[in-house]
Order: structure tokens, then C-alpha cells, then sequence
């Protein structure tokens, strides 16, 4: 399981803008101690209703997520709430017995408690997301299973429900207005725009990051809908990763909800004998340290298999006891600068090297000295701006990478800074991959670092840069090396493109040598 260090955690909640800060203390919703109470008993009773819709109990790791998701519905605070449990081990059962008591009794219960439970007075509508359709249908399937059980037609015919399967197709509609939808969110579909109260996104780790932000999310928003991604790991960032890790820094807070639930395989095998027999005979057949064991049992993300670097690299490289260097003159520094391209920033990275150890193969450790974000800024002021701002380092050499308007930026920056050693860098796959693999080394060999200081780290250039290296995805295309920004909005990757054109330069140049000899005609 993955872990996020307590100082990061107070750090993260320090350093929220105050209109984030405000936006959370608006959405937090706290209950009095009798409406507390109330709410526990009330989810008590749909606990009992959703074990008899199973026909058995939810096991034990089940249990607090389930009571979770019902508590959330009823008190309606539109919480995203991530359950991350190993193959076959329930998680869509459990999805699927909960909405169907829910969308039993919730019209019921709004006609005795209106005031908490009024807006279900006409049902409770839920979406049913998946990457793909076949995925959709297998947690709508179940849930439509659980409404056309014989006890579930037992429980509806009750006088004081008075319920009965409506319609079904995609749609799945009770006569008391609850209704359960298929829908897919590939992001080449088209989705029409619905209103939901509940919304399910299963497989939540193959879901793509626009179409569940931008498509699907504002579904909830006039109704303050809860969210539901369940999923297993998988070896990129997505939507479900960055929900999971957000739940976890809010969990650290005082008195804040468990929104986020995990059960690997030993925790369904302490509950199921026979599940854990079979998870045995993959150990065996698989191996437990194969991809496919750690992915679908173990719940290890394999971050490395498909990014560039993780998390715990990069807060491992970072010096906590170094602020950012805005001056230096003692020793030649390399420079990357990754120009705008339209919505991106002109990131400029100042390195130190140590030029006096080099490794058996030559390697220098590197060390980041500071940075200069450039964003909205037109080329007139920049070009300025940045001689202005590299005027405080004694310059080695500075890399450019003249793809698109990087060649004019190159020769404009030669006229204004005429003793410095631009390098023109270039955009093919094999340049590219290239300074990849040599950033790659560095950061394998631990032989880079950068200022990590608490003063730095509430820097927006400092958390931007950590950031965009955690983003940053890599992928092999033949024996080329290729990193970039993952292709959704608000991702970039120019922190991390001028910090791969600074370190290549320590391969690509030498360091001249100053020979000292004696002078034969004095």
C-alpha cells in the first residue's frame, strides 16, 4: 500500500490558496450529535436491508466501505469516495447491494424524514460508468440482478413500500422514480447529459481523466451526487490514482471521514478460505512478485512501468536543508530552457554540476538551483526577463531545444547574451531520447537533486516542478525513450523538459581543463 509521508500531508493542507480553503470549509458537512446518531441508526437499518437483498452478510473489510457510500447518499455530501480491492473480491457486489437497497428505500424513508431525505421523495437515480461498455454491464447486470431477486420482489411488495420493477433495457426504472443507468466513459463516447444522485465508475483505473472531470462529474452538480470509483492499480496516473491520494491527505485531518477503502487478498482470504486457496495456486502459477500478482492482488501500483519517476523518488532526491539559489559565481552552472509552445510556460533550470567527481563512468552529480516560470508573458518581455534573471549565475553552457520556436529563441538569445555558450539542442525522437535516458540515470543513480526547503516547497515554481515529474509519462517507441505530459487537461511537462536539456549538456560538452605549467621565460 501506498504511503504519503505525515510532513507532505500537513504541508499540502498549509499550503491550499484561501479560496480552496474556503471552498472546503463550505462543502464540509458537520452534524449535530442527535442528527449524528439518527444518521448512524438509519444506515444501520439499510445495512440489515442490503445483507438480506444478498441473501449473506458482507464480509467484514466489505462493511465500512458500504456503510460509507450509504452514509455519504444520506447526508449528501457529495463525497468521492475510492475503494481499491483485488480481483474478485467483491467490490462490484458490495456497489451493487448497496444501490439496490438504496434505490428501494430511499423514496420511502423521503416520505418519513423530508426534511434529510426529501429530494428522493421521486427515487434515487443512479449512473452506472465503466471505460467500456461490457465493463458497465457487468456492475449494472448485478445491480439489476439484486432488483429482480425474489427477495428484493419479496421486500418491494411490502404495503409500506408498495415497489415494482417499471422498466428495463439500459435504464432500469422502480415505480417509485429510482432508476439505474448504463452508460460508458470512453472519451470517445458521447454522452448525453443526465442527472444523477449516485454515480458508480468501476474499473475506475482505466477511465480517462477528461471525460470522468468534464463529462460525467457535472451529472452530480445539482444534486450534490456522491461519487463511487472502484478499480484495481495499474501502471499509470489516472483519475482513480489522484482520488485515492487525495482521499488519504484529507483522511489526515482531525475529525475528517474515511472516504477511501482498501482490502488486498489476505484480507478476502481471512473472510473466504476458498478465495484464498485460489489466490494461492496464482501465487504458484504467476509468481507473487510477477506484474499481473502485484496488480490485481497485491495492489501495488507500478508507477515505474509507465512513468518516468514516482513519488517517493522524487521526495527522496529532495534536499530539505537547501532554499532555492538565487545567486551563484563560485563554480560554471548548465542551463535548460524548454520555450512556450501556446498554453505551455518558458521554464528555465539552473544546474549546478560538480565538475570535480565524476563517477567510473563519467557521470557528475547534478543539483537544481532554482527556476524561472515565464507564463503569459509575451517573447519581447521573456527574452529580457531571462538575461536579466541568468545574469545572477556564472553560465557554462545553455540548452535549447529548437524544435517549433526554439531556434528563434536560440538566435535572439546569442544577440543579447554574446559570451555564452548557447547549445542548440534538437526535437527528433533519437535527440529526445537521448536526454531522457541520461535524466533517467541521474535519477536511478541518485545523482541529481534539488532545494526542498519548507520555504521552497510553498514556492508555486517548486510545486509545479515535483508535480509535472510525477506526471510525466515515458514510453518506448523502438529503442527511443519518450516522455511527456499525460494527454489531459491541466498536464504539462516543461518543468521537466528544461531540466532533461540542463543535465544533457554534462554529456553532450566538456568541461575545459585549465592546465598549469611553469612559465620557461621567467
Amino acid at each position: 500500500m501506498e504511503l504519503v509521508d505525515d510532513e507532505y500531508l500537513d504541508e499540502e493542507l498549509t499550503d491550499e490558496t484561501e479560496t480552496e480553503r474556503q471552498a472546503r470549509l463550505d462543502t464540509e458537512v458537520e452534524l449535530d450529535e442527535l442528527t449524528a446518531e439518527f444518521v448512524a441508526m438509519l444506515v444501520d437499518k439499510l445495512m440489515v436491508v442490503v445483507d438480506t437483498l444478498s441473501g449473506h452478510p458482507l464480509y467484514h473489510y466489505q462493511r465500512p466501505f458500504a456503510r460509507r457510500l450509504i452514509e455519504s447518499v444520506i447526508i449528501g455530501d457529495g463525497a468521492t469516495i475510492t475503494a481499491l480491492f483485488s480481483r474478485q473480491s467483491g467490490k462490484s457486489e458490495t456497489v451493487a447491494n448497496v444501490v439496490a437497497a438504496l434505490m428501494i428505500m430511499l423514496p420511502v424513508l423521503a416520505r418519513i424524514y423530508p426534511d434529510l431525505l426529501g429530494h428522493f421523495k421521486e427515487g434515487l437515480w443512479v449512473g452506472a460508468f465503466a471505460p467500456v461498455d461490457d465493463q458497465a454491464d457487468t456492475l449494472f447486470s448485478r445491480i439489476v440482478s439484486r432488483l429482480t431477486s425474489e427477495r428484493a420482489v419479496e421486500i418491494m411488495a411490502e404495503p409500506e413500500i408498495n415497489d415494482a420493477l417499471k422498466g428495463k433495457g439500459r435504464t432500469v426504472t422502480l415505480r417509485s422514480g429510482s432508476l439505474v443507468r448504463r452508460q460508458t466513459c470512453h472519451p470517445r463516447a458521447i454522452i448525453e447529459g443526465r442527472t444523477y444522485h449516485l454515480i458508480l465508475i468501476d474499473e475506475c483505473q482505466g477511465a480517462d481523466d477528461r471525460m470522468v472531470n468534464k463529462s460525467i462529474a457535472p451529472m452530480g452538480a445539482s444534486t450534490n451526487a456522491t461519487m463511487v470509483f472502484t478499480g484495481t492499480p495499474s501502471y499509470e496516473k489516472g483519475v482513480f490514482y489522484k482520488a485515492i491520494q487525495l482521499n488519504k491527505r484529507l483522511a489526515s485531518r482531525r475529525g475528517a471521514r474515511c472516504n477511501h477503502f482498501e482490502a488486498d487478498w489476505k484480507a478476502a482470504a481471512k473472510a473466504n478460505p476458498r478465495y484464498g486457496k485460489y489466490v494461492k495456486k496464482e501465487i504458484l502459477r504467476v509468481g507473487e512478485d510477477s506484474d499481473e500478482f502485484k496488480l490485481s492482488f497485491r495492489l501495488m501500483w507500478l508507477l515505474e512501468k509507465g512513468m518516468f519517476t514516482t513519488r517517493e523518488v522524487l521526495d527522496s532526491l529532495g534536499d530539505k536543508s537547501m532554499e532555492a539559489v538565487k545567486y551563484w559565481h563560485q563554480t560554471p552552472v548548465v542551463v535548460g530552457i524548454d520555450p512556450a509552445r501556446k498554453q505551455d510556460s518558458t521554464i528555465v533550470t539552473v544546474v549546478w554540476v560538480d565538475w570535480d567527481r565524476p563517477d567510473e563512468f563519467g557521470m557528475y552529480e547534478h543539483r537544481i538551483l532554482n527556476w524561472l516560470d515565464l507564463e503569459g508573458m509575451d517573447w519581447e518581455s521573456q527574452y529580457y526577463r531571462i538575461t536579466e534573471f541568468l545574469s545572477n549565475y556564472n553560465i557554462f553552457a545553455i540548452g535549447i531545444d529548437v524544435g517549433g520556436v526554439g531556434d528563434a529563441v536560440a538566435s535572439r538569445l546569442k544577440v543579447l547574451m554574446p559570451r555564452a555558450n548557447i547549445v542548440e539542442l534538437g526535437s527528433m525522437a533519437g535527440d529526445q531520447s537521448k536526454r531522457w535516458k541520461h535524466l533517467n540515470q541521474l535519477l536511478e543513480r541518485r545523482m541529481i537533486g534539488w532545494p526542498a526547503h519548507a520555504k521552497t516547497r510553498r514556492l508555486r515554481t517548486y510545486r509545479r516542478f515535483v508535480q509535472q515529474m510525477e506526471d510525466l509519462q515515458v514510453e518506448f517507441k523502438g529503442p527511443n525513450m519518450m516522455a511527456e505530459a499525460p494527454n489531459e487537461t491541466g498536464a504539462f511537462d516543461d518543468y521537466a523538459d528544461s531540466l532533461a536539456l540542463a543535465c544533457v549538456l554534462t554529456q553532450e560538452t566538456q568541461m575545459p581543463v585549465m592546465e598549469v605549467a611553469n612559465n620557461p621565460f621567467y
